[in-house]
């Protein structure tokens, strides 16, 4: 009987809650370092910045803050915005140390690839070993955090009010930042014309719920090109006051929101259609690669006898290398590494592959906890072989077999990209190029009975003297440069020379030609080129009665030389080599990659806008000329403003220069002394207090409310000066623009935008000309406790005394 009590009891205790107390502790995302660099952080304080970076970082810092300064006037004079204090941009040495740091708050962690990521006023930018990459990543940066501001406030009830009621379509900011970082490039171009030409998508709408990013980047693009940039500003202006697209529209533009987009797909789709015309469709031996989840390809390789390929497949960080036989289709898997991380940007710098020439071996160079290994595994034995490389490589881009036991990399020091010799079997380095140039695609050639290395460089001339970054910038677009490693010249061959264009990816074919990839057309072919001597200049030898011999220019002058010491002039050529390059292909899409192999084959990689639609293509090389590839529209609308630029600065150059004339040719004017007694002074002390009399007022000085201009709370700076920018003169809509042919959409009403009151719609000033921003690089500050704990408080109570893996995360005060 009594166990059945207790059964009862227990049966009636079990529903009943027990109440206890509860402690909630958030768990932070620590990363894995695997260096103390992060414990040395230092800042550079600009005009516009605060610019961290820590350990061999400092000389990319630098070229942040010169850069960010150079880029900062000309965001505000498309967003048409300030922002009354200084961001604070955050450098790192490459993409690994990004995903290391825990500076900011979770946010910080989830960034996608190719977009700059901010947290509040903070933006985390990595170098890439191309400063064109990271001017992108700084100017994406500058204008996300000026579009927070200005779309949804700068305090937490406009935050809370415009989250609430303006509602934006992704595509609208993200293009616009996307905009922002880089306007247009061939590559965009080629995307957007796949995406048209493919007939996937019905409309605007379609396309940019698919491609959000690409789509309003192109909207963008397009309403500064035919509206002008002010009006990016004034369509950000109304679509905030307004909290509606729709209006913004309307009022700006003349135009309803959906004719405009339609306006857009109609332009696009003609410009396209003509850019099409006498292109051909790339052909050869289609390569097919096991990929049901359509995982990014890179670093395809072609093998000496061109029979087998390597390439590596990366699905969100965790990536395998294999080795594929052409004629069977068979594929061995080589090497794996790396962990999926969907979290963080992917890095698919990582791993680079190579053929040794003996076509026996495959160079693998990949990263462990943020130090590059070089593993080498033998196809013969199946054995592998792997050392670390330096400490000294930041990181690696580029690497190639010049014979047997040398390679070439293109790789980062101390925050520079330049070119450097390794030898596996000393594990030694010898350094090449040493300058602040962006030096990548390194690869060997034999041109002649000569070894040498070409590669692309955005650098202004051939010396290969030392230089550090100063007041030129390494933002021009890349050409190729050849340097003899056989005689070892102190300078460059420069085999291009396209400031509208881009040269990558150049390969060795044989003794005379090389080959190489350019967006001369707007699009990207294959081009080909040789070396030839020519007369440079003359000099002459003088030698002297004591047998010593001097060198001079032909042209110079002897006035200071006794002649009589002069035994013998001798007056000879200097022989140089220059480049006659000449066009391959007219192709219609993008050729982003080739291999070569020594048998004559040619692997060609045409990327997709989606990893599905990428074609890998595998023909027999044969150089031949082939008459120049018609540019397509974007690139004549580029041509057409840098002669515009040319012919403006030659016009203020003339105007200047006579100015100048016409003042030292007129004489200074004697000054005139005013008489003594000309000057009215106040007799009596009485009647110099005396109150001024009050003038009548002119009714045509009184003020209408009805036209005003509102006062800015921020103070107008010197340097600020009237736009010189004005927009295109609109054609109709029935007559092509004389510069592309493309007829221009319709736009009723596109008149200069007037606000209802009466009075203009933004500012239209901006700063004068980009000038490189000048610092002292020895300011340095140290971080001290910006990114560190600067307080610590307690309190008694029954909670956790250990909180477990806290987050570190940055001072909220800056």
């Amino acid at each position: 009987m009594l166990r059945y009590n207790y059964l009862l009891v227990f049966v009636c205790l079990v529903p009943l809650a027990l109440s206890a107390q509860t402690s909630q502790v958030q768990f932070g995302k620590n990363r894995v370092q695997h260096h103390r660099d992060f414990d040395e952080w230092m800042k550079y304080e600009s005009d516009n910045f605060e610019t961290y970076w820590y350990g061999e970082g400092r000389n990319i810092g630098q070229a942040v803050v010169q850069i960010a300064e150079y880029d900062f006037a000309y965001i505000q004079s498309i967003l048409e915005h300030r922002i009354n204090q200084k961001l604070q941009i955050i450098v790192y040495v490459d993409l690994t140390d990004l995903k290391q740091s825990n500076i900011g708050n979770e946010d910080a962690f989830t960034n996608a690839a190719g977009q700059t990521k901010i947290v509040g006023n903070k933006i985390f930018v990595y170098f890439t070993g191309d400063h064109t990459e990271l001017r992108r990543q700084i100017r994406e940066g500058i204008a996300n955090i000026y579009l927070e501001a200005m779309l949804f406030g700068s305090n937490l009830q406009e935050m809370v009010q415009n989250a609430i009621l303006l509602n934006l379509p992704s595509w609208f900011k993200d293009g616009l930042v996307g905009y922002v970082g880089d306007n247009w490039t061939t590559e965009k171009d080629d995307q957007l014309r796949q995406l048209f030409t493919s007939g996937q998508y019905a409309n605007f709408e379609a396309m940019a719920a698919a491609h959000p990013r690409l789509t309003g980047q192109a909207f963008w693009y397009y309403i500064a090109e035919l509206y002008g940039r002010p009006t990016v500003s004034n369509l950000l202006y109304l679509t905030r006051i307004n909290r509606s697209i729709e209006s913004g529209f309307l009022y700006v533009l003349g135009t309803p929101y959906q004719v405009t987009l339609r306006d857009w797909e109609n332009y696009f789709k003609r410009r396209y259609e003509l850019d099409q015309q006498g292109r051909e469709q790339p052909t050869g031996q289609e390569i097919t690669i096991k990929n049901k989840r359509h995982l990014p390809l890179t670093q395809l390789k072609l093998s000496p006898d061109g029979q087998q390929l390597v390439y590596v497949l990366n699905e969100i960080g965790r990536y395998w290398v294999y080795l594929q036989n052409l004629q069977t289709n068979e594929r061995e898997l080589l090497f794996k590494s790396g962990f999926r991380n969907a979290i963080q940007a992917t890095d698919y710098n990582y791993p680079l592959l190579a053929w040794n020439p003996s076509g026996q071996e495959v160079a693998i160079l990949y990263e462990n906890r943020d130090r590059p290994r070089l593993l080498r595994y033998n196809l013969l034995e199946e054995t592998e072989l792997t050392e670390d490389l330096s400490t000294q490589y930041q990181r690696v881009y580029s690497m190639e077999y010049v014979n047997p036991s040398t390679l070439v990399f293109s790789a980062t020091v101390f925050g520079f990209s330049d070119i450097f010799l390794y030898y596996p079997a000393t594990r030694q380095s010898q350094r090449i190029t040493t300058d602040f140039w962006d030096d990548l695609d390194a690869v060997p050639v034999r041109l002649g009975d000569r070894t040498g290395i070409i590669f692309a460089s955005n650098r202004q001339g051939v010396s290969m003297e030392a230089r550090r970054l100063d007041t030129i910038l390494p933002i021009q677009s890349f050409d190729l440069y050849y340097y003899d490693l056989t005689n070892r010249p102190g300078e460059l061959v420069q085999l291009t020379h396209t400031p509208l264009a881009n040269e990558r990816k150049p390969l060795g074919i044989d003794t005379t030609y090389f080959v190489y990839l350019s967006d001369q057309s707007g699009i990207y072919n294959r081009e080909f080129g040789y070396l030839e001597d020519y007369v440079d200049h003359y000099e002459q030898r003088i030698v002297l009665n004591d047998g010593t011999d001097i060198v001079l220019h032909a042209d110079s002058s002897l006035t200071q030389l006794d002649t009589t010491l002069i035994d013998t002039i001798i007056v000879f050529p200097v022989i140089k080599e220059r480049a006659l390059t000449q066009n391959m292909t007219n192709f219609d899409r993008n050729l982003m990659h080739q291999s070569y192999a020594r048998s004559g084959r040619v692997l060609e990689y045409y990327p997709g806008v989606e990893a599905a639609q990428d074609r890998l293509l595998v023909r027999t090389l044969n150089i031949d000329g082939a008459p120049s590839a018609p540019a397509t529209i974007f690139q004549q609308l580029r041509k057409s403003a840098l002669a515009e630029a040319k012919a403006k600065a030659a016009q203020q150059a003339a105007a200047m220069d006579t100015l100048l004339k016409e003042l030292v040719a007129t004489p200074a004017p004697t000054p005139v002394e005013a008489p003594v007694d000309s000057i009215d002074l106040p007799e009596t002390i009485e009647e110099l207090h005396q109150p001024i009399p009050v003038q009548a007022v002119d009714s045509t000085e009184l003020v209408d409310i009805d036209n005003y201009m509102f006062q800015s709370e921020f103070t107008e700076e010197e340097d600020f000066v009237e736009s010189q920018d004005t927009p295109p003169t609109k054609p109709s809509a029935d007559q092509p623009s004389a510069q592309t042919g493309v007829p221009a959409p319709q736009a009723a009403n596109a008149s200069p935008l007037q606000n209802p009151a009466g009075g203009p719609i933004a500012n239209t000033t901006q700063r004068s000309k980009n000038q490189v921003y000048r610092f002292r690089p020895g300011k340095i500050v140290a971080y001290r406790t910006t990114f560190r704990t600067d307080f610590v408080t307690f309190n008694m109570d029954n909670n956790l005394l250990f909180a477990g893996l806290d987050s570190y995360a940055a001072n909220p005060d800056g």
